[in-house]
């Protein structure tokens, strides 16, 4: 079993700041880490950034936090409010630290004082749990290479004792860049009696001449080992990247294969990157490519020379310490579960917001609980209501040039929009208004065909394909856990002209497999199969001595509540680039004012397979227009 975790730090920009937001929820869903940790500044400095960041991430990317919080500057009563903030926001793990020493000193002396209530680390871990008993995991740092105000082993396995017996669950190291040090830092640990589980620190090297900075500064060894395979690139960013995640992944391999230190997770220490992390996994073997064009940009990301370039979580479970194994297989559920303890019992959603999970969760934010795992008979007294559209996350994509450049400068012809979609598809537009993330790997197998429907007017915003008793352990459509069963329904939905959604009707009333359900901007409906009430099961999946799961529905009426965000971000995310009396802005507001939102599901799961039935029939009416 094999777990890992990101480190990031508050920005100091608002545009910083979103960026990072975005990276975080990329991260997180692409790669599952156990938690993502995020730093503090000195005395509280970045504080509001720091609380920001952790509830964001809590709240909205389905991962839990851990928040460093440090002793500098902070009194009791600030430290105290701090705690009740990250509990409110969800936060069930704090990193205590002392925090930096004074200006101009690379370690504590043992005459300074922290400026604050509590003058060491164990101070601040003795105050949590005095505070909060059990709630908070608890997180120490540990220094493989001896800690800057120690003065021998002894005194430094002392102090770490102290704190784990004060009640720290976990010890998350400073970087190193040899394996060996950190592997007898272990023993040691183990040695004095120190039990709990150690998270060795990993730092990519993102350049030589920051590389060199930060391992003086740090007082970090650097094997010669290590300087003989960087000297030679000391110059070419790209290539010491690679190499130095060559490095990192050397490292990471000797010590989760060393036979007598019992270690199963790796920390990194991201720098707010991404790509060197990516390539460390693949190197591990941690990350599979779901079609031929990510296998090829893996390959490429780790210097391929044939290419052109709740409770706690701190002392992991069986459950919880899979985040090695392939990513796309260890999904509770199709959807990324929320990490908020109020909302632990949810198990079923609608489709509809599939591609704006953080929309969803905003809006359904004020729901104390979820009977019927939430969607069910929507006439209970107990189900309900979605907010109002005020309450829908607004998900920038970036500043107004960024989505400028995704969305079109000057579109004049609605097929410049339909060129938009169907880039979107093909991977070639990271965002759409109404997909927050790159297109999901289970609709690579139908990505030609939704090229194609996107470019003659079927402007797509969510499908699926079919599944008839696949493996609940498949690298793609799994979820659920091993030995069982997954099944569902194919599912498009999108934005059409009248013209096209009349189309669709005639298509749908020939299959009598398939329902519709559309609606325009001023609420005008047209439908074929569906039934006011009820919820129809879109995904569902068996397994052994549970009932049968159905985490993904249709139902009409939420349906309608979607449809109104859905028209509105034509507004407040491509209509406003624009100015009033631009053509561009025209073609926008017609599209929005005029157009249909559709929804199709083809109940016949069994014999539709790879999605024939529904998207050879979508094709057919494409290829009439």
């Amino acid at each position: 079993m094999r777990y890992y975790s990101f480190e990031f730090f508050p920005p100091k920009t608002e545009a910083g700041l979103d960026n990072l937001l975005t990276r975080i929820d990329r991260m997180s869903n692409r790669l599952n880490p156990l938690f993502v940790d995020v730093t503090w500044g000195d005395s509280g400095c970045t504080w509001a950034r720091t609380m920001a960041v952790a509830s964001h991430a809590q709240r909205y990317c389905g991962v839990d936090v851990l928040l460093h919080l440090t002793c500098v500057g902070m009194t009791r009563e600030q430290l105290a409010e701090v705690l009740q903030q990250a509990r409110r926001c969800g936060v069930h793990n704090v990193l205590a630290l002392r925090g930096d020493p004074p200006r101009g000193k690379r370690g504590w002396d043992h005459n300074d004082v922290s400026g604050g209530s509590c003058d060491r680390a164990v101070d601040l871990v003795r105050l949590i749990r005095k505070l909060h008993g059990d709630y908070f995991g608890i997180s120490i740092a540990g220094h493989p290479e001896g800690h800057p105000s120690s003065t021998s082993l002894e005194e430094e396995m002392l102090d770490l004792n102290e704190k784990v017996n004060a009640g720290a669950d976990l010890i998350l190291t400073q970087f190193f860049y040899d394996a060996q040090i950190f592997i007898k830092y272990v023993q040691n640990c183990r040695a004095h009696g120190i039990t709990c589980p150690i998270l060795p620190g990993i730092m990519p090297i993102q350049s030589y001449q920051s590389f060199l900075r930060m391992t003086e500064f740090c007082g970090i060894t650097v094997p010669q080992s290590v300087v003989q395979r960087l000297e030679p690139v000391r110059d070419d960013d790209e290539a010491v990247k690679k190499i130095g995640c060559q490095i990192a992944a050397d490292m990471c391999s000797e010590i989760l294969s060393h036979p007598q230190i019992d270690v199963d997770g790796l920390h990194f220490y991201t720098l707010n990157l991404e790509r060197s992390v990516n390539r460390i996994l693949f190197i591990l073997g941690t990350l599979t490519a779901s079609s031929h064009s990510e296998q090829n940009e893996a390959q490429q990301s780790i210097g391929d020379n044939t290419e052109k370039s709740k409770e706690n979580l701190l002392s992991p479970s069986p459950s919880t310490s899979e985040a090695l194994l392939p990513v796309t297989a260890r999904r509770q559920f199709p959807w990324r579960p929320s990490a908020m303890e109020s909302r632990s019992k949810e198990d079923v959603r609608p489709i509809n917001w599939a591609n704006r999970p953080k929309s969803y969760i905003r809006r359904t934010d004020d729901w104390d609980e979820f009977p019927n795992g939430r969607w069910g008979d929507a006439s209970s007294p107990a189900f309900g209501e979605l907010s109002d559209l005020s309450h829908f996350y607004s998900f920038t994509l970036g500043s107004e040039e960024d989505r400028l450049a995704m969305l079109g400068h000057n579109p004049t012809l609605t097929s410049d929009v339909y060129e938009v979609f169907a880039r979107y598809v093909e991977g070639k537009v990271p965002h759409l208004p109404w997909c927050e993330t790159p297109l999901q790997p289970e609709s690579f197998t139908i990505q030609k065909q939704l090229a194609g429907l996107n470019r003659t007017g079927f402007l797509t915003i969510n499908s699926q394909p079919p599944v008839n008793a696949g493996s609940s352990s498949h690298p793609v459509f799994g979820w659920g856990g091993a030995g069982g069963y997954i099944y569902q329904k194919a599912y498009c939905e999108c934005f059409v002209s009248p013209e096209n959604a009349n189309r669709l009707l005639a298509m749908v009333s020939e299959h009598p497999t398939m329902n519709l359900y559309a609606v325009n901007s001023s609420g005008h409906e047209l439908r074929v199969g569906v039934e006011e009430g009820g919820a129809t099961a879109l995904t569902w999946g068996v397994f052994a001595n549970r009932e049968i799961l159905q985490p993904t529905i249709f139902e009409p009426a939420t349906y309608l509540v979607w449809a109104e965000e859905a028209f509105s971000l034509w507004t407040t995310m491509w209509l406003n680039l624009y100015e009033p009396d631009s053509d561009s802005y025209q073609l926008i507001e017609d599209i929005r004012d005029t157009y249909f939102l559709v929804a199709i599901i083809d109940n016949d799961f069994i014999h539709d397979q790879n999605g024939g039935n529904l998207w050879n029939a979508l094709l057919q009416v494409g290829q009439q227009i």
